[in-house]
């Protein structure tokens, strides 16, 4: 017979000085496109089209802005931004981690101008794995995008921070993200996030900030797990990046 395999205790490290080791972090991407001239030029055409055929929209998280309804990403005019979110959504199911034979796909995706002293309200994306804005239009003091520590307990001890050095970053209890036009930001949809009131002084259109949000989705390929297929997975409402082609 074979001998046995001694088993070997795990190595443990050891430091005579204190060590930092940060846990349970909170990843947000962003990505700044190079075609966005052009492409916010179409975007915006064809947003402020549709709101003119649909000017009272839905409400959501807004609050005296206009949302689109939730179809924008079965709408082919907007198929050059769609390409530009799985392109990212490719890179961070790469960075991540996620198995192989997975892909993303889109569930929902709908367009936001917001007037002036218009804001969307703290909220999450229930059911998405990861949500997310594309800034079209950002006029001056249009209004920051901010996230929210999702370890809301800590504020039962705060410690007293020295406020003449920087405050290391995860010690922040929010971050700010200020709206940059063509910049795509992809977040965990279970974060807590808020958008603060267009406070620009510019008139009429000039003053509106116009976005894009969506969510999307992680499913097998097709083929790659029969098992969870013949479970009846429904694909109604979605987009995967085939269907674009």
């Amino acid at each position: 017979m074979p001998k046995k395999k001694k088993l070997e205790e795990p190595k443990i490290q050891k430091s005579p000085n204190t060590v930092l080791e940060l846990f349970h972090s909170t990843p947000i991407y962003f990505k700044d496109l190079t075609n966005a001239k052009e492409l916010n030029q179409h975007l915006l055409k064809h947003i402020y089209a549709w709101k003119k055929r649909d000017e009272k929209g839905i409400v959501r998280s807004n609050s005296l802005g206009w949302h689109s309804a939730v179809d924008m990403h079965h709408r082919k005019e907007y198929n050059p931004l769609i390409k530009e979110l799985f392109k990212m959504q490719f890179d961070i199911f790469k960075s991540e981690g996620y198995h192989p034979d997975t892909e993303p796909l889109c569930d929902n995706m709908w367009a936001n101008v917001n007037y002036k002293y218009s804001h969307n309200k703290n909220h999450t994306h229930p059911g998405a794995l990861w949500s997310g804005v594309y800034y079209i239009k950002c006029p001056p003091d249009c209004g920051h995008i901010w996230f929210t520590d999702p370890s809301g307990h800590k504020v039962m001890a705060q410690p007293i921070m020295d406020k003449r050095e920087k405050l290391p970053r995860h010690s922040w209890s929010t971050v700010h993200y200020q709206p940059v036009e063509g910049r795509l930001i992809m977040f965990p949809g279970w974060l807590t996030h808020e958008v603060d009131q267009n406070m620009c002084n510019l008139k009429g259109e000039k003053g509106w900030r116009v976005s894009v949000s969506f969510n999307f989705k992680q499913k097998w390929k097709q083929g790659k797990h029969k098992e969870i297929e013949k479970g009846g997975y429904s694909s109604r409402g979605v987009v995967t990046l085939d269907q674009l082609k």
